[in-house]
């Protein structure tokens, strides 16, 4: 990462001198909030909606951010400039702080960094011909804030990869909720179903429920309406809009996958 800059406590530093201190509590306790989005041509994507989000998690989490979203899209835009990479990550982080006793949250003491990287997307065969969904039984804390617990999903990596599938479906006694690191949709008799609460609310998923000419309804349903639905689909910023085809040992719709998501995935892709 030579030549790499990081912003951390105010300033660019090179990318392999950022550190935080151990008594932080995103190390201590492993709180702390972070919002990720890509950079195409060096212009950030939805940044404003991600930054909104950023806020609204910061506030869930009682974290003192001491930088309007202003100042915080003037950091972002002056550190993609400062690397100078075309396509590339950023990765906005707040720390629970350094806290004199390894546990109480300090009101004041969050430190802020934004992390640039290099980033080419490209999609999984799934994103053409489909993918497979593998189910859990989980509820995250805090679903709506983007909370850096990903326990769950980094213990789950290896069942993912050996079951060669896109995602996990978190299911809260047979609600479905959310994916891992998705949020999920079906489509049923030409009306688009995505969950109401206890997720987090993607960004992606913000801007499909603004798209015109569809019925979209944000309602909480269970399992089974997957299972019946005439398509069913998942998107996240690096996935866009990615059809699903099984669920576990199910599938969906014959295995076809349907109009409305590669609709719905050709503006998403376009954008």
């Amino acid at each position: 990462m030579d030549n790499i800059y990081t912003f951390i406590n105010g300033k660019q530093v090179p990318f392999n001198q950022s550190y935080l201190h151990v008594s932080d509590l995103i190390i201590q306790r492993g709180y702390g909030i972070f919002d990720f989005f890509l950079a195409r041509d060096k212009n950030p994507r939805y940044m404003s909606f991600h930054l909104d989000r950023f806020l609204k998690s910061a506030a869930m989490l009682s974290l003192n951010l001491s930088y309007t979203k202003e100042e915080l899209s003037d950091i972002i835009l002056q550190l993609i400039e400062k690397n100078n990479i075309r396509n590339s990550s950023v990765k906005i982080m707040l720390t629970g702080g350094i806290s004199p006793d390894d546990f109480t949250l300090s009101p004041d003491r969050s430190t802020l960094l934004v992390i640039n990287k290099p980033f080419e997307l490209k999609m999984p065969d799934a994103w053409i011909k489909g993918g497979t969904l593998i189910t859990c039984k989980y509820q995250r804390e805090i679903p709506e804030a983007k909370t850096i617990n990903y326990i769950r999903s980094v213990r789950l990596s290896r069942r993912l990869a050996e079951s060669n599938a896109a995602e996990v479906l978190y299911l809260d006694r047979n609600w479905v909720r959310e994916c891992s690191r998705s949020n999920v949709f079906y489509v049923k008799d030409q009306c688009v179903f995505t969950p109401k609460s206890k997720m987090l609310e993607g960004v992606t998923r913000k801007r499909i429920l603004q798209l015109k000419g569809y019925n979209m309804q944000e309602k909480d349903f269970k399992m089974k309406d997957l299972l019946d639905a005439d398509e069913v689909f998942i998107t996240s910023t690096t996935k866009g809009v990615l059809p699903v085809i099984k669920i576990d040992s199910n599938i969906i719709s014959n295995g076809q996958i349907g109009a409305i998501t590669n609709a719905i995935k050709k503006i998403i892709m376009s954008e």
